[in-house]
């Protein structure tokens, strides 16, 4: 839909004057070679360990109380035990029983809060990296005299001479060869997969 629109956009626009400057960016290479975004990215799978060894220790936790439940299960078992004792190893396993349970549910919570607290530090990061290059990609148009500069991506062409990434690059400040190093990697990447 946002394709269709902003075609839409660019057609009224040309349209209405053909003295329009417009440029392109892709969007997806900006955000990858944002000067934060490797450290962001660092900081998201941190959090991620961070949280995984919180859940491990609460699993760790659940399997102590699980194998004391089976050790009181077991003593349940054995025919030597007077009533008053089995009574007791009965209320015992009744109680680890609750613990266990307890414990399970504290688990599940705490993976759903960290997996809520992981999409939104991700999603504030991305925010803030798309912030900063909106603010160089309007700041750019502007002392540019561009009408227009849509995202690449959402368009089904456009052609090479349009594209300003490597402006927006820079004045991120970040060396546009690194662009093309990733694109060289990632047909690589593609050519090794054939």
């Amino acid at each position: 839909m946002k394709k269709v629109i902003l075609g839409m956009a660019m057609a009224a626009a040309m349209g209405l004057s053909a003295e329009l400057k417009i440029g392109t960016v892709n969007m997806v290479d900006l955000v990858r070679l944002h000067p934060n975004h490797e450290s962001n990215k660092a900081l998201v799978k941190s959090t991620d360990s961070d949280y995984k060894d919180k859940l491990d220790k609460m699993q760790d936790q659940a399997k102590t109380i699980a194998d004391e439940g089976k050790k009181v299960q077991a003593d349940l078992m054995n025919p030597m035990l007077s009533q008053t004792a089995k009574a007791e190893a009965q209320k015992k396993l009744e109680g680890v029983q609750t613990r266990f349970l307890a414990a399970q549910q504290d688990l599940r919570n705490a993976a759903q809060s960290f997996q809520s607290q992981l999409s939104e530090l991700e999603t504030r990061l991305l925010k803030l990296e798309t912030e900063d290059i909106r603010a160089k990609i309007n700041a750019f148009a502007k002392e540019k005299d561009f009408d227009i500069i849509a995202d690449s991506t959402m368009l089904a062409f456009s052609k090479d001479a349009l594209d300003v990434t490597d402006d927006i690059l820079r004045a991120l400040g970040v060396d546009p060869a690194k662009r093309a190093e990733k694109k060289a990697k990632a047909a690589e990447k593609a050519e090794e997969k054939k």
